[in-house]
Parts: structure tokens; sequence; C-alpha cells
């Protein structure tokens, strides 16, 4: 990844940022130091911060104008294509990255250490790029006048400080109402249970499902009878060996010195890590493909809107703030939209019965006209009087209206 500094290009290999900004990682009691370089390694983890950064970018995100007419308290909405921010957003954030792959970045970063910074390039006073910065190679600090001031470390070994002006910040949850919490420094020992468990069962998949163990005599025996005897019994039932049936004799016993599968209840300390991982990042299980097996298609339809409305909810609301005071800087009258929609239609047939009721089906007045409907189906306009509202059976006298007025 690289950004831009003083008309040159800067490119930092994440593996050389280990250890700034606390990128080294935490120690748990399972024995696995955690980070949010590493943290991605389980699935559960990789799984639960794609689908936040993935829902997020694939909405369409838009620039919107709210106006008001004279002696009306009701806005009229307008999409302001030709606002330079506008394509800044939606299409061309900087050289290299389209709009998608320029906000899954950074909220895919924000999902795993808590922020995600990207420097306003401005020429004239006019954003022209937003350059985002790899995680671990920025700090913030809150400095004694309140505001904040954003360091950012580069491959040569030197660094800049920026205000709060000069960059994009994108924050999660936060105690000091300044810097984000890590949710993956938060669930570190769930996560580092995780990988613990993985490992544990890669050592026993890499020996063939053979447990060690211990072979005991009930007499005494030479230093190269137990020499021979451990290298037989390894190259014979070791992890590459035949295998087979072992007789033992002389009152020889095999104890095992590893717990099975059983033993452990690998299977539900599983699934129990998958869940509490989710937790953290508060997603539902089923949105990292850990499916209850009491689930149904209607109720599964109820979870994915469950997990637009409670997990994707705040985090479009964080970045349509974000972008009104970084990248509009709180402009009269303009705002941004992630538009949701699309994440929240049900089913064909419960499309149907909701424009049925909006073209004023049912005889109550219509609040969409055909135009309008036809817009969001992705179909061209045919004019007329498709593009007039019905006043509906309940309210003939009123006559049709313009769906513009």
């Amino acid at each position: 990844m690289a950004w831009f500094r003083k008309n040159a290009v800067v490119t930092v290999a994440l593996e050389t940022l280990a250890g700034v900004a606390g990128w080294i990682g935490w120690g748990t009691a399972s024995g696995q130091t955690i980070s949010p370089q590493n943290a991605i390694d389980v699935p559960a983890v990789f799984c639960a911060a794609r689908v936040i950064a993935e829902g997020l970018a694939q909405m369409p995100v838009r620039v919107m104008e709210e106006t008001y007419s004279e002696g009306s308290d009701q806005p009229l909405l307008k999409i302001r294509r030709d606002h330079p921010m506008h394509r800044l957003l939606s299409q061309k954030p900087n050289d290299w990255q389209t709009s998608f792959e320029f906000r899954e970045g950074m909220v895919f970063n924000a999902a795993l250490a808590g922020g995600a910074i990207a420097i306003k390039n401005t020429v004239q006073g006019q954003i022209k790029e937003l350059l985002p910065v790899p995680a671990g190679a920025w700090t913030v600090e809150q400095m004694s006048d309140w505001t904040l001031r954003i360091r950012v470390d580069y491959a040569d070994k030197t660094h800049d400080y920026f205000d709060l002006g000069q960059v994009f910040y994108l924050r999660g949850p936060s105690l000091d109402g300044f810097k984000g919490l890590s949710a993956v420094r938060l669930a570190r020992e769930a996560i580092g249970l995780s990988k613990a468990l993985e490992k544990q069962q890669a050592r026993l998949a890499g020996s063939g499902g053979k447990p060690s163990g211990v072979l005991a005599f009930t007499g005494t025996l030479k230093p190269e009878t137990r020499e021979k005897l451990r290298e037989t019994w390894k190259e014979r039932y070791g992890p590459n060996g035949e295998g087979g049936i072992a007789i033992l004799d002389g009152d020889a016993k095999f104890q095992t010195m590893t717990m099975t599968n059983v033993d452990a209840q690998y299977i539900e300390t599983r699934r129990q890590q998958i869940e509490e991982i989710a937790r953290a990042f508060r997603v539902l299980p089923i949105m990292i493909m850990q499916a209850d097996k009491a689930s149904t298609f209607a109720s599964a339809e109820q979870f994915f809107r469950m997990h637009v409305i409670h997990c994707l909810g705040p985090w479009i609301e964080r970045w349509e703030q974000a972008c009104n005071r970084d990248i509009l800087g709180h402009a009269e009258g303009l705002y941004v939209d992630l538009d949701e929609r699309n994440l929240l239609r049900g089913d064909f047939k419960d499309q149907a019965e909701y424009y049925a009721k909006a073209l004023g089906a049912g005889g109550t007045p219509a609040w969409m006209t055909q135009d309008e409907v036809r817009a969001e189906c992705g179909l061209n306009p045919m004019g007329g009087t498709a593009n007039q509202l019905s006043a509906g059976a309940m309210n003939k006298a009123s006559g049709a209206s313009n769906g513009t007025n």
C-alpha cells in the first residue's frame, strides 16, 4: 500500500509496521500473541470484518442537497451528481482504488483496529484525492487545546503530523471520544483460544490422527533397548508409519498423552469461539456462516434485516457523519448518504406488494409515481402520466397530481 508525501510515492510493507502503534500484538492466556494483522488468520475474524466492510462498500454513496420551498417545511431532495465530492466518493477517491475498494479498506481497518485515516490531497482548497494510510502507520493524540493531531510514520523512518482538517478520519466505538477501540484487542482471548484450537487440530491431523503416548514396561530396560523400542515404535506407528495393530508383550502398556476431540469437546468449543468472535464484532453468527439448526428461510431473512439495522446501521451513520465533517465540511444544505434500500428489500413478492400499495392499490392515495418505481427497478422513465401520482379510489375528487409537486 502506498500514499503520497511531498510529491513522492512512499511504499510501506505491512510487516515493517509490526512494532508501530500497538500493532505488535497482545498476549493471551492461551499463549497466542494477537494483533489486527494476524487475527485475520482466524476465519471467523476475517469473515466478521469482511461482512461489515463489504456490506457498507456495496451501498451506493451520493451527495444529497436539501432545499425548502418558500413557506414549506417539507425538504426537497436532489442528488448532486455535479458536485466534485460526489465523484470523489462514488467513483474515484484516488488513482488506484475504486469507490468500493476505498470504502471497503477503510471500514475493514476500522472494524479490526478501531479506526482508519486517509490523507486529503487538497489543491486550491478542493479535495482531489483521498490517500489511505496503512493500519499501524499512524496514531492519534489529543492536544491540550482539545484539538486532534495525527502522526503518520513513513517507511524511511521519518514522520509527519496532520491536524484533523487534513485527513478523513473514521473511527469505531471509543472510551475517550477521539480514539477508537480495537475489537481485536478486546476479543484477544477469544481469538487466541480459537487459534490455539486450530493449531491443536492441525497438529493432530499432521500426525495422522495418532496420539503421542508412553510405552510402559514392568521391568527395567537397558538404555539401548529403550532407544531401539522408541525408534521401532515411531517408525511403525508414528505419524508417517504404516499403522495397523500393535502387539505388546512383556507386560508392556501404551498410555496416550493426548486428549481426543471427544475428551476436549473440540467441536462445541470451536462453535462457542465463533460465537464469541461474532459478539465482539456485533455480527450475527449467521452472517459468518454459523447457522443455527433451528433457523428457517423466514427467520434467516429477518436475521439479514437485523444485520443491516443493528450491525451495519451504526457503521453507516459513522461513515456519513465523518464524510459530512471531513469531506463536505458541514456545508449548509449538503450531506453524504449511503443508500441501504437494496439491502433491506424483500423477495419479489414483497416488493410487488409494496410497490402496488405505493402506486395506490387498495384505494389509498399513491405516494410514488410509476416512473419513480421504474427508477428503483433500474428501468427507464416513460414520462407523461407515468410521472403523476394517483389520487386513489378513496379520493377521486382531488384528481391526479404531478409527482414533482
